[in-house]
């Protein structure tokens, strides 16, 4: 009865061996930040105190337009969650 249960699910075991081996092997490369020298190049004479404050700037500027989009559009959000009713 072994034997006949190690044929029909050998190739199953085999597989997900297989499969399990692949996702071991998997990796993830080293995260890159964006080189933000490439896009403020023109800002490089100011120095790096000014270059730091433009970036943080720019960072803000665009969190506050996400808050500004996610607050302006929430009535679209709530017609959203009562369309779907197991909200």
């Amino acid at each position: 009865m072994k034997n006949l249960i190690d044929t029909i699910f050998g190739p199953v075991l085999v597989f997900l061996t297989t499969i399990a081996d692949a996702l071991r092997s998997l990796s993830v490369p080293v995260a890159r930040p964006l080189d933000f020298g490439k896009y403020f190049g023109y800002f490089s004479f100011l120095g790096p105190i000014w270059i730091t404050f433009i970036t943080t700037a720019c960072t803000l500027a665009f969190i506050y337009f996400i808050v500004y989009l996610v607050t302006n559009n929430m009535g679209l959000f709530l017609k959203f969650k009562e369309f779907i009713k197991w909200w």
